[in-house]
């Protein structure tokens, strides 16, 4: 039985180099920064081994088979990067829809997916505090933002009603006040905040063991609210990333209209390469070819 080219491992060889001693060279498809020139040569010459062209017009055809081969690969990427591209957005395109959707004052809910997805974590560890702070002692040092919360859970209680921003907090720097950079100040302890919490009680003429019972009490509704406001976050981040599996219409046009015509391409090239090494083994092929590419509907 005839084959189409080089059987032997030196004919094979031979035949990789035609290129360099026709001096026919396909041009170099390599798109800079992105793809690496040696990657396309190892493609190309990959292709001609499988391909096995004799002569200048068989290594014409077989590049350009290589050629277009190499460039429907690009097609693939384009696509799989265009998708990517989308999904990497999906969270900033949930929080633009959000925050269009809740115009100021109608919300206070987080308008970026990522605060409402690590709201819980947040809510549960404001709970644990409000639930122990009773029993610390008063020399248990606290963070800016540990005092913050507990300051900030009591004080929510009453601020509608009671004047509290030019209120002084005893021991805490004017720069850092209640309506200021609490969080930011290190000199806190459970003491401390103790007496904060009485002063913002005294303001209020409240009780300071109604006001802290209320403020556990919201922290553990808090807690609740958070983790489903995050649930639905997810399922809105999932379902955008089901919708995005394809790239948009536009770019799905595109790509299938560059696509085919690529194919057209490689597969005329693929037949006419095959016809010549027919003929050249001796075989009977058709001078003239149909490549069919799909049927008109009815």
């Amino acid at each position: 039985m005839s084959t189409s080219g080089p059987a032997t491992q030196n004919g094979k060889e031979l035949t990789r180099w035609n290129a360099t001693r026709h001096g026919i060279r396909s041009p170099a498809p390599v798109v800079p920064g992105v793809e690496k020139p040696e990657d396309w040569e190892e493609y190309r010459d990959g292709m001609l081994d499988d391909l096995a062209p004799l002569g200048s017009l068989e290594l014409a055809l077989a590049e350009r088979v290589a050629l277009l081969s190499w460039r429907l690969h690009r097609v693939t990427r384009y696509e799989t990067e265009t998708i990517a591209r989308s999904q990497e957005r999906v969270v900033e395109d949930l929080r633009d829809r959000r925050s269009s959707g809740f115009g100021y004052g109608y919300s206070s809910r987080p308008a970026h997916p990522d605060e409402a997805l690590a709201a819980p974590k947040e809510a549960r560890r404001t709970e644990r505090l409000l639930k122990k702070f009773p029993s610390l002692p008063d020399d248990r040092k606290l963070s800016g933002p540990e005092a913050d919360a507990v300051l900030w859970a009591v004080a929510g209680r009453v601020e509608e009603e009671t004047d509290l921003e030019e209120l002084e907090l005893p021991g805490v720097p004017e720069w850092a006040g209640l309506y200021k950079d609490i969080s930011e100040w290190d000199g806190w302890d459970v003491g401390l905040v103790r007496e904060c919490l009485s002063v913002i009680a005294s303001a209020a003429s409240k009780n300071i063991e109604d006001l802290m019972e209320g403020a556990r009490e919201r922290a553990r509704l808090n807690v609740i609210s958070a983790k489903h406001e995050a649930e639905r976050v997810e399922a809105e981040l999932s379902n955008m990333r089901r919708e995005r599996l394809l790239p948009d219409e536009k770019t799905l046009e595109k790509v299938s209209r560059y696509e085919a015509h690529l194919s057209r391409l490689m597969f005329k090239a693929l037949h006419e390469l095959e016809a010549l090494q027919v003929r050249r083994s001796g075989g009977a092929a058709p001078l003239a070819r149909l490549d069919v590419d799909g049927l008109a509907a009815d």
